[in-house]
């Protein structure tokens, strides 16, 4: 089975985890919880990982999602899908803090799932310093999606920068 359709059945991306996690990280990060279009935005935006081998591929995985929301509901839906992520080229929404707060608030667990069938292939970043990498990222005003980050970990540049520091 291809890397994005495991992440998306089983993996950091999945359906039915990921979403509630992301939703629980909004009313963490901005004190109320999202609108009813929003949280179906959550529900669909990482759907392009289907199909995809995500874990090699340059990052594109939010193109479907952006376009489904885009056909529920319209521009607002497309923008807010499309800027959970870097790659996309559009101003970062509100998603993309969410998003990416998810991983600080995710039980061991599921960051240890998340390490046996995303993560583990091709790095050995424990779910342990997965938590510590996100949680200074999204600290930072530039901060990375998790894909960049976990592309520069898997060749070593956050450990060599680590190092140097």
């Amino acid at each position: 089975m291809i890397s994005g359709t495991r992440s998306y059945l089983f993996g950091c991306h999945s359906f039915w985890f990921h979403p509630i996690l992301v939703i629980l990280a909004w009313r963490k990060r901005f004190g109320r919880w999202p609108a009813s279009w929003q949280i179906v935005c959550i529900f669909i935006h990482d759907i392009g990982v289907v199909g995809m081998d995500y874990l090699k591929a340059k990052d594109g995985h939010w193109v479907r999602g952006a376009e489904l929301a885009r056909k529920l509901f319209g521009d607002k839906g497309y923008l807010f899908c499309a800027g959970h992520t870097n790659s996309s080229g559009v101003k970062r929404s509100d998603l993309f803090w969410a998003d990416k707060g998810s991983w600080l608030i995710a039980p061991m667990w599921w960051l240890w799932l998340n390490y046996w069938i995303d993560i583990r292939h091709g790095s050995d970043c424990s779910p342990r310093r997965w938590k510590l990498l996100m949680s200074q990222n999204i600290e930072k005003e530039d901060a990375e999606d998790a894909h960049q980050l976990y592309l520069r970990e898997r060749r070593g540049e956050n450990a060599q920068q680590s190092e140097a520091e």
